[in-house]
């Protein structure tokens, strides 16, 4: 039996899941908060509903895409809500943090919803293709009674473990920690080449020339933090160091931001001063285990800053290793 499905939210991905499951023959309520953005899906044959509420009324499965967990928690914490969604399956596909997914968790038990969280590995364009990847955690006995509901998005949809914090974290980890840090570190290359009148094509053709080494570097790297042997047996990360001062300097030098560099510049040098600086590059990883440094730039939150300003980009991790081995 077709199980009836809400979907809170439809901006650009609300609307991409909400259209994927219509168009697998699911009878689909959409609610926002701009009724406005609602407008393409009605005229597709959905049903809108005028309140929360009367979302959560018409389904048996509701599924939030919004903002963050903060704004979740403002629309359905509310007596009239949480009976509403009493015994019904709740499926969260906002981005949030580990905790804010065991938060959710918690409360949903106390309401007596069950409760499934996920992350969206992909694109609005490819939702509902077979490219279309997502990833859960929390119960795998509701992962597989919902996954006609959930392949709807794409048939890529894996289920991670127990833990319901287990898809908020790799979504953290790879998509907000190493490719967001790529993106930035693309961006910041770019700069440089295109102020030293650099050809942009060229830049793109070594940064992709580029890319498939990092898969063994990283693999090199993993083992490193696997084993914790930091014994350098390349370059020190003395070494290394120069990396984030030649980038410090030319950003200086040419008004550009370098608050990227100034964040890796301070681990390397909380890393030397207690005495690790002939170790290996991957024990910044400890460095970054024992918590915040101190960064003497624009005040950032403490996510912003793990997230966006810590890590080496793809582009200067490549140029310097490059350097380092030789």
């Amino acid at each position: 039996m077709n199980q009836k499905v809400t979907i809170i939210g439809t901006g650009r991905m609300g609307s991409a899941l909400a259209a994927a499951l219509f168009n697998k023959g699911f009878a689909t309520t959409v609610w926002n908060r701009t009724a406005s953005k609602t407008e393409r899906l009605s005229r597709l044959g959905l049903r809108v509903a005028a309140s929360v509420l009367e979302a959560v009324n018409e389904a048996d499965v509701v599924i939030v895409n919004i903002n963050n967990y903060d704004s979740t928690v403002e629309l359905l914490r509310r007596p009239d809500i949480e009976s509403a969604l009493h015994g019904k399956i709740l499926v969260q596909l906002t981005s949030g943090t580990p905790d804010e997914a065991r938060e959710m968790e918690s409360w949903a038990r106390q309401c007596g919803i069950r409760y499934l969280d996920g992350a969206i590995w992909s694109a609005p364009m490819m939702i509902g293709t077979p490219q279309c990847m997502l990833l859960y955690s929390g119960s795998e006995e509701l992962f597989d009674r919902l996954k006609p509901v959930l392949i709807a998005f794409g048939e890529n949809t894996r289920f991670l473990g127990n833990e319901i914090g287990q898809a908020s974290a790799l979504d953290v980890a790879v998509l907000a920690g190493v490719v967001m840090n790529a993106l930035f570190g693309f961006f910041q290359g770019y700069l440089v080449c295109e102020g030293e009148n650099v050809p942009v094509e060229t830049y793109l053709q070594f940064v992709k020339n580029v890319l498939p080494r990092m898969e063994a570097i990283i693999t090199r790297y993993y083992g490193k933090l696997q084993s914790k042997d930091y014994t350098a047996d390349q370059s020190s990360l003395e070494g290394w160091s120069v990396g984030p001062k030649m980038l410090i300097g030319w950003g200086r030098n040419h008004g550009a931001d370098h608050c990227i560099a100034d964040a890796q510049l301070s681990l390397f040098e909380k890393a030397i001063k207690a005495g690790k600086g002939q170790s290996d590059f991957a024990y910044l990883c400890e460095v970054l285990r024992k918590g915040q440094t101190n960064v003497h730039s624009a005040p950032f939150n403490s996510l912003s800053l793990s997230r966006n300003c810590i890590a080496l980009s793809l582009v200067h991790v490549g140029a310097i290793f490059a350097r380092a081995i030789q």
